[in-house]
């Protein structure tokens, strides 16, 4: 603000921990400094997706912008907030920054300022170009993010640069967020574990090396669930088709409790050989199937990976002829990769993904998982005893679901 003793900044940066508060006090700040500073003009906003955006930015802020007096109009078919207050009226135009190609879409507009939500998401490129179209005098940055590895563009370009960009660089702990009860805070911080607990809970800007899952590795037997009755709101298979020197791999996983609570069922694996083809993975398929219905009554999803279209159109031919449902076979959505691995974390630590004692190959790939030390922040894709493929069909019976499941809990 024009009175603030850092007002000769060109923009802001907040980074830290999760549940922090960075984007309730950061989207409302942006909009405040922007109604009292400018009128009639464009502001840029974005998320990951537009999506992701309007649920975790829009609809909070609207809810605060009314309580302080503000209107707008919403006018979602073109992506724009129109904001007033006291005879001041101002453009807010959403984006996504999902890829590269993401900044072709921000460019042509002028505009007076921009906020990024989860900055550390997006691509260089599109905040580069979104950056460059705020040649309005008086314009500035403002940034949001939890921390990815010391490597990431965002901490070396901008982080590390702050002083030389003249940006005002602020560190947020879940302390910060007034809003959390105590209990809360202590129930997030035992929902990571590692490199996840350093960057989402301490807000550290650290390296992934080492196994994805060592505790896993440590005590096995904590993650094996005790046999009972269950009943299941989805059972979900999920295919790996190997190829290359590895092999094809068959994983069934319940979901108990809406989408909180998991449990690794079953698992498949055909012999690792060079004769095995389409009609051997179809059998498999088939055997694996009427083994879960035999069991458990019911197969809700079949994902197999989705980059393999011939396979998943004979999946559906074998099922059709072998008088099984072939409709709810379908390619997996896949989501970032470098997403499944905290995921999978926040499940783990969190006691809500168990294991049978007959799913020792699933159990074994977890367990041996490493990051990459090339690519990093994704598992390593050698494959040593077949661990990426059991890890990959696994992991695709629950990605479809990835954006239900209550991580709150």
């Amino acid at each position: 603000m024009n009175e603030s003793p850092v007002n000769d900044y060109d923009g802001i940066i907040a980074d830290g921990s999760i549940r922090s508060g960075k984007t309730v006090s950061m989207s409302l700040s942006f909009v405040i400094w922007a109604q009292t500073s400018f009128t009639g003009e464009n502001f840029i906003m974005s998320g990951k997706t537009i999506g992701s955006f309007r649920r975790n930015v829009i609809g909070p802020l609207k809810r605060m912008l009314v309580g302080r007096g503000y209107s707008y109009e919403d006018k979602r078919s073109e992506n724009l907030l129109e904001i007033s207050k006291d005879g001041i009226t101002n453009y807010y135009y959403v984006f996504g920054g999902k890829d590269e190609a993401s900044q072709d879409l921000v460019q042509g507009i002028t505009a007076a300022g921009a906020f990024f939500d989860e900055v550390g998401l997006m691509p260089e490129s599109f905040v580069n170009q979104a950056t460059a179209r705020c040649s309005v005098d008086g314009s500035k940055f403002w940034f949001n993010c939890n921390p990815e590895g010391p490597d990431h563009w965002f901490k070396k370009n901008w982080i590390d640069k702050a002083e030389e960009k003249n940006v005002l660089y602020l560190h947020f702990t879940m302390k910060d967020n007034l809003s959390l009860s105590e209990r809360i805070r202590l129930r997030y911080e035992h929902q990571y574990s590692g490199v996840f607990y350093k960057r989402y809970i301490e807000g550290l800007w650290v390296l992934a090396e080492g196994l994805l899952f060592p505790y896993l590795a440590e005590e096995p037997s904590k993650y094996i669930y005790t046999e009972g009755e269950w009943a299941f709101s989805k059972l979900v298979m999920g295919i790996d088709f190997g190829g290359n020197g590895s092999k094809t791999t068959f994983v069934l996983t319940g979901y108990m409790n809406g989408y909180k609570e998991f449990k690794v069922l079953e698992e498949y694996g055909l012999p690792l050989t060079s004769t095995i083809g389409s009609e051997e993975i179809c059998n498999a398929f088939i055997a694996f199937y009427r083994l879960a219905i035999e069991k458990y009554g019911r197969v809700d999803w079949i994902f197999p990976d989705s980059a393999s279209t011939t396979m998943i159109n004979s999946l559906r031919a074998v099922a059709i002829k072998n008088g099984l449902n072939a409709r709810n076979i379908k390619g997996c959505r896949k989501n970032e990769i470098k997403d499944r691995p905290r995921f999978v974390d926040m499940l783990l630590t969190s006691g809500r993904l168990k294991f049978s004692a007959e799913c020792t190959d699933v159990l074994k790939a977890l367990s041996s998982l490493v990051w990459d030390e090339k690519k990093k922040d994704i598992p390593e894709d050698k494959n040593i005893n077949n661990c990426n493929d059991w890890y990959d069909a696994f992991c695709y019976t629950f990605l479809d679901f990835i954006e239900f499941i209550d991580l709150r809990r």
